[in-house]
């Protein structure tokens, strides 16, 4: 018997499984759907919907949460069954064209690009990844597959594979991943409350909201935000050659960096603080209550040296 809320609406386990069946109803024989969970960042888990193809390399992923909340908000089941079907059929053909690219040496080092995350926090979950250590963090590869307006498509690159190319080894190859990374995700610097406001004319409000709610008791500062023209993983710019050497003389002198989330930092010049003690507080506190647990990125600032062109953590 299934289990409704006071609105009426199935709960998640018997939404997940019913949303299998009718997906599976459009698909077709050959097909099969399954509930799961998938690790992401900083060990978090997430409820996840596989489809697999008989024979096919292809097995797309859905997040429950994202399908319950707009089932939640009124959103037809059919026509949710529907949408992935869609999807299902376009990627699987699309990936079936692709196959033979996928594995292709030239093709993989070309679209390599880099995510940072947190190094500790990760640590089981690197043990199949390629990577290289930078200072607490680590720069995880990942392969762009498909890029267009509306987002990327990309996959981490296992070790597996890595090894399997005869690639050699990531330090080898970091100097180039850097290059594609800025290539690929160019830097974008502005003014914290200009990035809040322009995002909410893009009417992506909510995010806008949690960004500024992160940061207020850091808005009596000036403070920069620093991500890529797509601000997400945008935390990776702090690799880009001579970016943070440039920013110190824009700054004329040592600034902190605030790690705000893997999506985007904060840069504050030295001259408006010294109180690091009281920076690590904030990003701790800020990290706790109102950053998405696998978007933190880490703990404590960073500072950069002009004297010295150095970056270390405080």
């Amino acid at each position: 018997m299934q289990e409704k809320d006071e609105k009426g609406k199935k709960s998640r386990t018997d939404f997940g499984a019913a949303l299998c069946r009718q997906v599976l109803e459009r698909l077709g024989d050959g097909y099969q759907a399954e509930l799961s969970q998938v690790e992401k960042n900083n060990g978090v888990r997430k409820e996840v919907m596989y489809i697999r193809k008989e024979n096919s390399e292809c097995v797309p992923c859905f997040y429950l949460d994202e399908l319950y909340r707009s089932y939640h908000a009124g959103e037809n089941e059919i026509v949710l069954a529907e949408y992935l079907a869609n999807i299902v059929l376009n990627e699987c053909e699309g990936v079936a064209r692709q196959t033979k690219s996928f594995l292709k040496k030239d093709w993989i080092i070309d679209r390599l690009f880099l995510r940072l995350i947190h190094y500790e926090r990760n640590k089981e979950n690197l043990k199949d990844a390629v990577y290289c250590k930078f200072l607490d963090l680590a720069a995880v590869f990942y392969v762009l597959t498909e890029e267009s307006e509306d987002g990327v498509k990309s996959y981490r690159l296992p070790k597996s594979i890595w090894d399997s190319l005869e690639l050699g080894t990531a330090e080898e190859y970091y100097t180039k991943i850097v290059e594609n990374t800025k290539r690929l995700f160019p830097e974008v610097l502005t003014y914290l409350e200009e990035a809040i406001l322009s995002c909410m004319e893009q009417e992506n409000e909510e995010h806008c909201l949690n960004s500024l709610e992160q940061t207020e008791q850091l808005l009596s500062h000036r403070l920069y935000m620093l991500s890529n023209q797509r601000r997400i993983n945008g935390a990776a710019v702090l690799l880009y050659p001579g970016l943070l050497e440039m920013l110190a003389e824009k700054f004329s002198g040592n600034y902190f960096i605030i790690p705000s989330s893997v999506h985007e930092i904060l840069l504050l010049k030295e001259t408006q603080t010294e109180d690091v003690q009281q920076l690590n507080s904030i990003v701790h506190e800020v990290n706790e209550q109102q950053v998405a647990p696998e978007e933190v990125l880490s703990d404590h600032v960073y500072y950069y040296s002009w004297e010295d062109g150095r970056l270390q953590c405080k």
